[in-house]
């Protein structure tokens, strides 16, 4: 990765992290433990017992998933920022607009990061994601959430390594309901399954 594009991918992710606290702060802390234990974390009161990490995962779900009429806080934070003119502006509608799938990792890009292949959704995307870049090689399966910000995308901080066979089966489950790909996507229920086997709480 060259220094410029570098300086931007840390400016980006560092956007990225104030949005996301900003947005898990907008959530009741009785929703966002709400949706700790729907993941299988054992929670205290101050959600104290659970590492940062793990979090994460949660806070996706509470962040980008709200009830029939109910805006998501993801989107609220956006209002709120409205009139954002700066390169944070572009983090922000990134995430706004993130879309969650799952991706083959085709190649390694020629400049960073990866190359993605959106298995269910179709189209290729280049990432920028140092996290993701360590987890998953040329071949891998993964599921994300992806935001566009300028040429390449960058994840909402959370992922989960899968193999062909867990493809496979999310294939049939669409074939046998037949399910369009967005529906099933869009499901909390699917990103809760996902997140739990990402925390070592389902299928391994």
């Amino acid at each position: 990765m060259d220094d410029d594009l570098r300086a931007a991918w840390t400016r980006h992710a560092a956007a990225r992290q104030r949005f996301l606290e900003m947005a898990a702060h907008v959530v009741p802390p009785a929703k966002l433990a709400e949706q700790a234990r729907r993941l299988g974390l054992q929670l205290d009161r101050e959600l104290a017992q659970v590492g940062e990490e793990e979090l994460a995962y949660a806070i996706d779900l509470a962040i980008y998933a709200a009830p029939p009429g109910r805006s998501r806080a993801i989107d609220r934070i956006a209002r709120q920022h409205a009139r954002l003119t700066t390169e944070a502006a572009l983090v922000l509608n990134a995430l706004s607009h993130a879309w969650l799938s799952i991706f083959r990792v085709e190649d390694n890009h020629p400049d960073a990061g990866l190359l993605l292949e959106d298995t269910l959704l179709g189209g290729q995307v280049w990432v920028l994601d140092e996290g993701l870049a360590e987890a998953a090689e040329p071949g891998s399966i993964v599921a994300t959430r992806l935001g566009r910000v300028h040429g390449y995308a960058i994840t909402t901080g959370v992922h989960l390594v899968l193999d062909e066979p867990a493809l496979a089966s999310i294939r049939e489950v669409l074939a046998r309901g037949g399910l369009a790909p967005a529906e099933l996507l869009e499901d909390t229920r699917f990103t809760e399954g996902l997140w739990r086997r990402a925390l070592g709480f389902g299928p391994g």
